[in-house]
């Protein structure tokens, strides 16, 4: 082994250890925070008004319903930090309803049961992405291990955010695929409805990925998408048109400084306001639409292109949050390469870190100005790792194997 390889070698075991350190504050946080379960908070207040047969997208039923939980028992009023503020329900009505039946419980105990299927899905998904990009079982649970403990993962245990599950479903139906099975793995795609902001797109991402089959896959999309919509419009009603017009609501209500942003977005949209701010919207997203269309003509396989797609429509979006990023996993898993060859590269090695470590700062209140989204930074570094290693100058073999 030469004098440079032992010293990646030596880098990837103080990750390793760091990782493994970060447990303690991280058990601290769970024990001390009084934000911990909050969007799952959220989704529970939704479910128990699904229960009593309202409305989750009605904001003062929603509101009322959250404090009734939240504030009332311990007469919880504004400026107290234990004090639960408003959170919309934005995702999809099906996250209400199947969560309605853990109503029963007391929302700690739900929210416990809750994280610890979000830490199981997250560890198979990742395991298994990491063993269809070529690694070998032991470095892939390795990476599945690691991938639970970074800041992104424990971010999303700790928020109780869906993403995971979306995160779940690609990677479930990317297996499928390969394994012959394409109407199925568009059919488990599915689930991206409950979270369509961030994963609208990963049908087309397959699409790209898996090219043989993607008529098929996305016949099996369209299908399972039709009977889950049709169930709920029966179930709802006129009430189901309301969720649609939940991202827009929130757009427009929510103004100044927005926490956790990983996108683009965080650089400068929280400085400003009103049409000026919906003016840098739309010139960022035809900035993402035109590097896009060169970007996916110039990759030089399926792989490389359907990860440019997810890729640029994360960093584009507004509204994409630190936990939203677990997606990004396949795309840094193929970028380390099966041998973590991809790691000779400080770009890459400074992503893996940055994800690791950056996300942290959201609950130190990190700011600089109005910028507190600090994750974009390894984002950017993502950004531009993809684009010199596998756009400009491809040095990577995008090849993936069945698991």
């Amino acid at each position: 082994m030469t004098r440079a390889a032992a010293r990646r070698r030596f880098r990837q075991r103080l990750l390793v250890v760091f990782l493994l350190a970060m447990l303690i504050p991280y058990g601290r946080q769970l024990l001390t925070s009084t934000t911990v379960g909050q969007d799952f908070r959220a989704f529970y207040a939704a479910a128990t008004v699904v229960a009593h047969h309202g409305d989750p997208y009605n904001w003062p039923t929603l509101a009322a319903t959250e404090y009734q939980l939240y504030d009332a028992p311990q007469r919880l009023a504004p400026g107290n930090p234990a004090y639960y503020e408003f959170l919309a329900f934005p995702e999809g009505p099906w996250l209400a309803y199947a969560l309605a039946p853990a109503t029963n419980l007391p929302w700690p105990v739900a929210y416990v049961i809750y994280a610890v299927l979000l830490g199981l899905i997250l560890l198979a998904a990742s395991f298994l992405i990491f063993t269809m990009m070529g690694w070998s079982r032991r470095r892939a649970m390795l990476g599945a291990g690691c991938t639970l403990l970074c800041a992104v993962g424990f971010i999303n245990l700790f928020m109780g955010q869906v993403s995971v599950i979306v995160f779940g479903a690609f990677i479930g139906a990317l297996m499928l695929a390969r394994n012959g099975q394409p109407f199925l793995a568009g059919a488990v795609l599915v689930l991206v409805w409950v979270k369509p902001n961030i994963g609208l797109p990963l049908p087309l991402v397959l699409a790209l990925l898996e090219p043989a089959v993607a008529r098929r896959l996305i016949s099996g999309f369209v299908v399972a998408s039709a009977a889950a919509f049709g169930l709920m419009a029966a179930v709802m009603g006129l009430r189901f048109l309301e969720w649609p017009l939940q991202v827009p609501r929130m757009w427009q209500a929510v103004q100044g400084l927005q926490p956790d942003i990983a996108s683009v977005e965080s650089f400068f949209y929280p400085g400003l306001t009103g049409w000026v701010k919906t003016a840098a919207l739309l010139i960022t997203l035809l900035a993402a639409v035109a590097y896009g269309v060169w970007a996916i003509r110039r990759a030089s396989d399926a792989h490389t292109r359907g990860l440019t797609l997810l890729i640029i429509w994360l960093f584009a979006l507004p509204f994409v949050q630190s936990y939203d990023l677990v997606l990004l996993l396949p795309a840094i898993a193929l970028l380390l390469g099966p041998r973590l060859e991809g790691w000779e590269d400080p770009v890459v090695e400074l992503t893996v870190w940055g994800f690791a470590v950056i996300p942290l700062l959201y609950f130190l209140g990190a700011r600089l100005g109005y910028f507190n989204g600090f994750t974009v930074i390894p984002f950017s570094l993502l950004v531009i790792a993809w684009h010199r290693r596998m756009l400009r100058r491809p040095a990577l073999p995008a090849q993936v194997r069945a698991a």
